[in-house]
């Protein structure tokens, strides 16, 4: 009986002991780095929506564990790394400023890891906001000899109307584009969408001609790399904004050919993209496109 009340004890001591090493060595586990996001208005701290272009203004605080110093920090957009940074810090804070993408999700991933190979990672979606279009298909201008297909093109009132010569001129605070043919040695234009305030002159002729408006809208174009293709899966604007170049933005879309995806942007602030489907003819020819354009 004496000797099993010791070995009693002796398996009590035992088991005593491995519980305090258990414990003493989870105490000593430092764990990973802590990351927190800024809480203010004009920063993303949690899933959010955005509009296309908005800025995303991102400040992440990172906290070492209180041994392992940070050593590396990652942020990515749809597993597109944007930042990818080696450090040797105890605390790690940036700020991230980008722009809403035409994605209509962006998961963005934050991560932050310290020289034991600790880590932390925190995901939050971006989720687009975007604007309605119009899609119009089969539009038929006729260059400025064309005596059966309107030259003068209006995206007013929430469609579109065509017009010809002497038509337009009593509608011209609606007159956005025209249809024009030149092929001079100083003007190889060819088969050209301009507007009345472009200050084409000498290609329409007598008193309604457009040099002769007395309201004349501007539209700019430009030419953009879209596809045929990319054209047709535009849905909503994003994809219409961010193809319009400010920088190398022009009066006319000229030396039109099918397959060109011109994108522009109207007097009244509307943006749009027409894909060119069809030319024939010359002065008296004509110019068949597509349009997607803002509501």
């Amino acid at each position: 009986m004496k000797k099993l009340i010791i070995l009693s004890g002796m398996l009590l001591l035992a088991g005593s002991l491995f519980l305090t090493s258990c414990s003493k060595d989870e105490e000593e586990k430092p764990g990973n780095p802590t990351m927190s996001f800024l809480v203010e208005d004009g920063y993303v701290s949690g899933n959010t929506n955005a509009g296309f272009g908005d800025t995303l203004r991102f400040m992440v605080y990172n906290v070492y564990n209180g041994t392992d110093v940070l050593t590396h920090f990652k942020a990515s957009r749809n597993d597109s790394t944007l930042i990818d940074s080696t450090i040797n810090k105890t605390n790690f804070t940036i700020e991230i400023i980008e722009n809403k993408t035409v994605d209509a999700s962006e998961v963005w991933k934050f991560e932050v890891t310290d020289n034991a190979g600790n880590k932390t990672d925190y995901t939050l979606t971006v989720t687009g906001v975007f604007g309605p279009i119009y899609s119009y298909t089969g539009i038929l201008l006729g260059a400025q000899d064309n005596p059966s297909v309107e030259s003068f093109l209006s995206y007013s009132n929430d469609t579109f109307t065509k017009y010809f010569q002497a038509e337009a001129f009593n509608h011209q605070e609606d007159i956005d584009m025209f249809l024009f043919f030149e092929n001079t040695p100083e003007h190889p234009n060819m088969m050209t969408l301009a507007a009345p305030g472009s200050n084409i002159s000498g290609i329409f002729t007598g008193a309604t001609a457009p040099e002769n408006y007395t309201v004349k809208n501007v539209t700019f174009y430009c030419q953009t790399t879209l596809t045929a293709a990319d054209f047709d899966g535009v849905t909503n604007d994003p994809m219409i904004l961010a193809s319009f170049d400010q920088e190398n933005k022009y009066k006319k879309a000229n030396k039109l050919d099918p397959g060109d995806v011109v994108a522009f942007w109207l007097q009244s602030g509307r943006y749009g993209l027409l894909k060119v489907t069809n030319t024939a003819g010359e002065e008296s020819g004509q110019l068949e496109f597509d349009v997607k354009i803002q509501e």
